[in-house]
């Protein structure tokens, strides 16, 4: 069905703003990467204008795109959209066939992408590209809940797009698997911890405006300000111990690591498997809920944020993949 033609393609630029041929190619669920145009316009007092500005005095200009894009993370590829979320990643010698790419907190500024989706026309199913130059990503999100995949939700900022550029030649790694709650293990503390919903949410805080009078319109490669780790657990209402964290008014036992592990089902080599593992070393605990609503069994619902312990990157995201590169 040509009209379900669908492709996304990325690759990480050399320049920002420097569109190159993407080459890497990813299932998603899901693209809202939408376009934005801005009008320069004044307002001049004038006879006989009707009360009704005049057509000609508005200067068109593009001001870039934004949206997000939401994918299952699978066990092969995902090194390159890690690295892009953190700004930081590297690859440790392969054991069993499996290689460990471990993202952490890095600078930004630097890391960007090209990145080309195909929206079939309707009805025809005709191939239209979308490339979007100058990529950044804003925030994201790792989820997890009973019964699902981990999802990755990415938000996404663009300098520049273009509808000129032939469709790349989509092509998929093999042997790619899901992860999914079935291998998810969650540990609070460096104890197991049962749960029915896990999230971790990173905002990078860029400036995703930096328009300059430089002879376009074009903005320059966001900056980055304060950056935010948060997450959220929901589990069942077993104990008082999470309730005590959130309410402990000693700062040392009002944190806590947290690290969670997902295993794909198939092994790479003799013993390995891929996996991911997100892990926030300082993790505060901040709110607590565990109230009653009707004959359900109780619920309690975690929240807080990532903080920097003054040794550790505030998250890191370690990558288990036969990929041998990020």
């Amino acid at each position: 069905m040509a009209a379900m033609d669908h492709q996304l393609g990325v690759k990480a630029e050399s320049t920002y703003g420097t569109a190159v041929t993407v080459d890497r190619f990813y299932e998603f669920n899901s693209e809202t990467i939408e376009d934005s145009f801005g009008r320069v316009e004044g307002d001049p007092l004038r006879g006989g204008s009707q009360g009704v500005l005049r057509s000609d005095r508005h200067t068109p200009y593009y001001a870039g795109a934004s949206g997000s894009i939401q994918m299952d993370v699978l066990s092969k590829g995902f090194g390159f959209w890690f690295g892009q979320m953190l700004g930081a990643i590297s690859t440790g010698t392969v054991t069993d066939s499996k290689y460990i790419h471990t993202a952490t907190m890095g600078e930004l500024y630097g890391d960007s992408f090209t990145c080309q989706v195909n929206r079939p026309l309707h009805p025809s199913g005709t191939n239209q590209a979308f490339t979007f130059e100058g990529g950044k990503i804003t925030d994201w999100e790792l989820s997890n809940d009973v019964e699902g995949n981990l999802v990755l939700d990415l938000g996404t900022d663009f300098e520049q797009a273009t509808t000129a550029t032939g469709l790349a030649t989509a092509s998929y790694p093999s042997g790619m698997e899901n992860f999914t709650f079935v291998g998810g293990v969650i540990t609070i503390g460096g104890s197991p911890y049962d749960i029915t919903k896990f999230s971790v949410k990173g905002d990078n805080g860029l400036d995703t405006d930096r328009r300059q009078i430089r002879g376009n319109a074009d903005k320059k490669e966001p900056t980055a300000s304060r950056r935010e780790i948060s997450w959220a657990i929901e589990a069942d209402f077993d104990s008082l111990a999470q309730r005590n964290r959130a309410a402990a008014v000693v700062r040392a036992t009002n944190v806590a690591a947290i690290t969670a592990t997902w295993t794909a089902p198939t092994l790479i080599g003799v013993s390995s498997y891929p996996t991911v593992t997100v892990t926030i070393p300082a993790a505060r605990f901040d709110e607590w809920k565990g109230s009653a609503e009707g004959t359900d069994a109780i619920k309690q619902e975690l929240t807080g944020v990532g903080r920097f312990d003054g040794t550790n990157s505030a998250i890191t995201i370690a990558y288990g993949s036969a990929d041998s590169v990020a």
